[in-house]
């Protein structure tokens, strides 16, 4: 089942307070602790049996001892991995839910800050005297308020049960392990010993930081503060800060463009991410992934290519966040950035098209550049989209590559969230970025909506039809804009 398909209670307000998430942080370290321990006495174990002199097992009996041993430390080795995968889901999620938390209560203060009062099923109404004159636009702003207060709370109640989904999924996976062909399935460290809901609120400063960065992201580009669904939306991500820890400081590389506005059509978010814990980057090389399933409530750092298309403010993002190496101990290593590349044109009708091209940083040169006749298919995330709006909402067509998975959605000023696309990995293990990388496949109506951008502009000069108008994305202190498509009989 997809994070889409279940839906969570609307939290009241008193548990937007209350809201719990440190038992996360707990069960991760025990997660972690339970991992190591399992080993280390599993490797003093083989230890003992193996030196000379070290045990009164001899001949059949200590061969059949080493056997047994060797079974139980790979059924070890495969549990920890399990137990060390959770550990960084918890500890993602704790961290998911508190930033959550803090939007949803930011929310709720300034609904306040401007003179309303929220209930506890968070309904908002105007807590000043009546004026007529004000009535109109104070009930339009209590209505605002109240879909933003109830889009965090959502955002909230889904992020903890998404949380929660998960960490069963790898609970699962450690029941179907078991120990020396004997039919048990250990219960060490099990996973279904937590309880998965709320515990006691954690501490939410780097959350509070958090927020403020978006506002500065926000501000710099549109020179003013968020304030609607759609503005937050962006500002996460336009925000040029990296939080989790194994990021070791390094900065996402974001590009931004300006596009003519279609109002109604909201904020569609779009993120390529890899749903392993760690893949085939190279030769003896793995990079990590992004440990997750398919989420509505993705967090833009969480991916590791992606691109809102923002149609309120008039705006496209894309962003590619940091690469991490695994380390020779299986932990994170090095990290480094790579540099988005887009292209983007835009129609008459709103419709807009984006060539974007994304290596990892990491790759060699030859694996972006390819020598001909390999030249067409360089082992880069790269594709060829068109987003179309309708009355429906939007869709998407074009051509991308098979890997990684891609997931699309559009965040409608309503407060609703609609699926448009998910478009899993073509190999869903870690040989994907080695095996799939090169290789294309379309989307939707694939390359046959690429003809109007082609032809939809008109030279004068020649009397012949030529492509649109096009804008490679530039950086958010200065965001170049889409030219509009020039029509028939004016000078390109």
């Amino acid at each position: 089942m997809s994070a889409a398909a279940t839906a969570s209670p609307l939290p009241t307000k008193s548990q937007l307070g209350s809201w719990q998430s440190t038992h996360l942080d707990d069960a991760a370290s025990q997660w972690r602790v339970l991992a190591a321990e399992s080993e280390d006495l599993l490797e003093q174990h083989r230890a003992t049996v193996a030196a000379p002199g070290g045990t009164e097992w001899v001949g059949d009996a200590k061969d059949a001892a080493l056997l047994r041993v060797v079974t139980d430390l790979a059924v070890v080795t495969q549990q920890s991995a399990i137990q060390r995968t959770a550990a960084d889901i918890a500890e993602r999620g704790a961290t998911d839910i508190r930033a959550a938390q803090r939007a949803a209560l930011d929310a709720v203060a300034d609904a306040e800050a401007d003179g309303f009062t929220v209930g506890e099923t968070l309904s908002v109404r105007d807590a000043g005297p009546f004026d007529l004159a004000t009535a109109a636009a104070r009930s339009t702003a209590a209505r605002e308020h109240a879909e933003y207060i109830r889009w965090h709370a959502e955002r909230l109640a889904q992020t903890d049960a998404l949380i929660g989904r998960q960490l069963e999924e790898k609970a699962l996976e450690l029941q179907g392990i078991r120990f020396g062909g004997e039919g048990a399935a250990t219960d060490d460290g099990t996973i279904k010993a937590v309880d998965f809901k709320q515990g006691p609120p954690g501490n939410v400063e780097s959350e509070a930081d958090r927020r403020q960065n978006e506002k500065d992201a926000f501000k710099e580009v549109f020179g003013r503060e968020p304030k609607s669904s759609a503005d937050w939306t962006t500002a996460a991500a336009l925000d040029p800060h990296s939080y989790a820890p194994d990021v070791q400081g390094v900065a996402p590389e974001i590009r931004v463009a300006r596009i003519a506005p279609v109002p109604g059509q909201g904020v569609v978010r779009v993120s390529q991410w890899i749903e392993q814990r760690d893949v085939i980057s190279g030769p003896f090389k793995r990079d990590f992934g992004n440990t997750r399933v398919a989420d509505p409530h993705f967090d833009p750092a969480e991916t590791k290519v992606t691109t809102y298309i923002d149609y309120e403010n008039g705006l496209v993002v894309t962003r590619q966040n940091p690469s991490i190496e695994l380390n020779d101990s299986g932990g994170p290593g090095q990290v480094k950035v790579g540099v988005p590349e887009a292209v983007i044109q835009q129609s008459s009708d709103g419709a807009v098209r984006i060539k974007y091209d994304a290596a990892n940083p990491f790759a060699p040169e030859i694996a972006k550049n390819p020598p001909w006749p390999l030249d067409k298919n360089p082992w880069t995330v790269n594709g060829d989209l068109v987003f179309t709006p309708t009355a429906d909402g939007v869709h998407v067509d074009g051509t991308r590559t098979n890997y990684p998975s891609m997931e699309v959605y559009q965040d409608l000023p309503d407060g609703s969230t609609r699926t448009v696309l998910i478009d899993p990995a073509v190999v869903g293990n870690s040989t994907g970025p080695m095996l799939n990388l090169p290789e294309h496949h379309e989307v939707g109506a694939g390359g046959r909506v690429f003809e109007p951008f082609d032809t939809g502009a008109w030279n004068p000069k020649y009397d012949v039809q030529i492509p649109l108008p096009s804008t490679e994305a530039g950086p958010a202190a200065s965001p170049p804009a889409v030219p509009q498509a020039p029509r028939h009989g004016t000078q390109v």
